[in-house]
């Protein structure tokens, strides 16, 4: 499993195996993972897609990543502390969302080489030591909204050309619909957190809604990158 890049908490996590629950509904057994990869060789489309889905992947954690880091400036105890579990939480489902992702999308030829974690990170870091814990909240809405568009289009794709018979093995394809599918739902479950945390006190101002589309429009922008690099 570390020949997969995964770091080593995340590698030793693997080895335990990914079938039990995380956050959310995501479950990826063995069982799984083997039979999305003998989904390969997939469609042009799909090949861009799942290269885009490993950079999103590995940019969600690092986005956690950089918010921990900022945690000592966020000036509130209470607020801290909400946003240390929040982000603990959050990190460990992407994490295994990351895994399951690199366990298929696993040759250095599949993946982007776009740069997700600094990216991720720095976002992460700068919208918590910028703006605080309401600050991490909006950036976590954001993402996720454009990641249950990103999967959800991948999903609907998928499901059509399985219905069509355009796909085959039908079985192995079925599996990685069912990992996309799984990781889509802990990601709406991470959107509707998110968005419920950040309106709990104030409805988003002007400067929410400017955060939130730079946010939103960056990871539009960064998919679409990853999914050429």
């Amino acid at each position: 499993m570390v020949s997969l890049g995964a770091p080593p908490a995340l590698a030793a996590r693997l080895a335990q195996g990914l079938g039990r629950r995380h956050f959310g509904a995501f479950r990826a057994p063995p069982e799984m993972l083997r039979a999305a990869v003998a989904s390969k060789p997939w469609p042009p489309w799909l090949q861009r897609e799942m290269r885009s889905n490993w950079a999103g992947e590995t940019g969600a954690v690092a986005i956690y990543r950089g918010c921990q880091a900022a945690l000592p400036r966020v000036q509130c105890a209470e607020a801290r502390a909400a946003l240390e579990a929040f982000a603990a939480e959050h990190v460990e489902a992407e994490e295994a969302h990351l895994a399951a992702v690199a366990a298929v999308v696993a040759a250095p030829s599949e993946r982007s080489w776009m740069p997700a974690t600094s990216f991720g990170w720095g976002l992460g870091f700068a919208s918590t030591a910028g703006r605080g814990a309401r600050g991490m909240y909006i950036t976590t809405h954001a993402v996720e909204s454009f990641v249950e568009e990103h999967y959800g289009d991948q999903i609907r794709q998928l499901s059509s050309e399985l219905q069509e018979g355009a796909l085959s093995p039908k079985e192995a394809y079925s599996e990685l619909l069912a990992l996309l599918q799984g990781a889509c739902a802990d990601e709406v479950h991470h959107k509707e957190e998110a968005a419920a945390r950040s309106v709990h006190e104030l409805k988003y101002t002007a400067v929410d809604k400017l955060h939130f589309a730079l946010v939103y429009w960056g990871s539009r922008v960064g998919a679409a990158v990853a999914k050429r690099i």
